[in-house]
């Protein structure tokens, strides 16, 4: 009796997916997400948000918008955007120690700023670790193992914004800090069923299986809106308009965007969203929780 609850079970979840697939298949529009999530490597992630830093996340700058913006550092500005990173043990904004300079701004509010490939300001905003490596560089891309942190007009006398791919600069300010857990294939450091490269990929946090704060500490990959469960409407209509959408700007995947692309549903690692290789992750996981 209990074999054939557990068959019934899985198949009314399979048939609740396909009755999801069909609407994602037939549809030409999206469910509105949120922001594109930021390229990461290493377990290092960093996003811009109008509201303070939470959890383990440190603050490392502040922007007075998110585009054509100026900066200023954490104490020293009274604007609103703040640049936040997480998932490294040991992260913090230190100018000592194991760290490298981020950006250097002509002051400390209202600034504008200098990459670290030129400019002379003294005002440094700075990312360490306090074992491991730190290293900021600005490219045109981020290279892998780099998670964007900023973008800038140039390397001296520059605005910033954010790296969300809409009204970015062409100048990527990239970071790697590594310090907690790595991101090789095969190793599932948090046992929540995903791979340590497959997490930094997403990205979500290869060391937690479960969001600490609910809505903004991305931890579990099944769990795409962050409530510590997974819900049909809450996770897997996230794929809705998404199936066949393909690769995207990312140093993962450097092919042509094609579709809907948001890499945050490519639970396979495979450059493209699609029902066997990433929504079907879902079939007996609906109603799970994590704590």
């Amino acid at each position: 009796m209990r074999n054939r609850l557990r068959f019934g079970k899985l198949l009314a979840a399979t048939l609740l997916l396909g009755s999801v697939v069909a609407i994602a298949l037939s549809l030409s529009w999206a469910l509105n997400t949120g922001a594109a999530a930021p390229v990461a490597s290493s377990s290092l992630t960093c996003t811009v948000k109008d509201s303070a830093c939470v959890g383990d996340e440190v603050e490392v700058f502040r922007m007075s918008s998110t585009a054509n913006a100026h900066a200023g550092t954490p104490t020293g500005s009274s604007d609103t955007y703040r640049v936040c990173c997480d998932g490294v043990d040991g992260l913090a904004t230190d100018c000592s120690g194991t760290y490298d300079t981020v950006l250097a701004l002509s002051g400390a509010d209202n600034a504008h700023a200098a990459t670290t490939a030129g400019g002379d300001y003294t005002t440094e905003v700075c990312l360490s670790v306090s074992s491991g490596t730190a290293d900021c560089t600005s490219d045109p891309a981020c290279a892998e193992g780099y998670a964007c942190v900023a973008t800038a007009s140039g390397d001296t006398n520059a605005h910033v914004a954010d790296c969300d791919g809409s009204d970015d600069y062409t100048t990527k300010v990239c970071c790697q800090v590594e310090g907690g857990a790595d991101c090789s294939p095969g190793v599932d450091t948090d046992s929540d069923g995903f791979n340590n490269d497959i997490e930094c990929y997403l990205p979500t946090d290869p060391a937690d299986n479960c969001p600490d704060v609910v809505g903004s500490d991305d931890a579990w990959p099944l769990d795409v809106n962050m409530t510590k469960d997974i819900s049909v409407t809450g996770d897997v209509f996230a794929y809705v308009g998404r199936i066949g959408a393909k690769s995207g700007p990312s140093v993962y995947c450097p092919g042509p965007l094609s579709g809907n692309w948001w890499q945050r549903l490519d639970l396979n690692m495979s450059c493209d969203i699609s029902v066997t290789g990433d929504v079907f992750k879902y079939v007996g996981k609906l109603g799970l929780k994590c704590t």
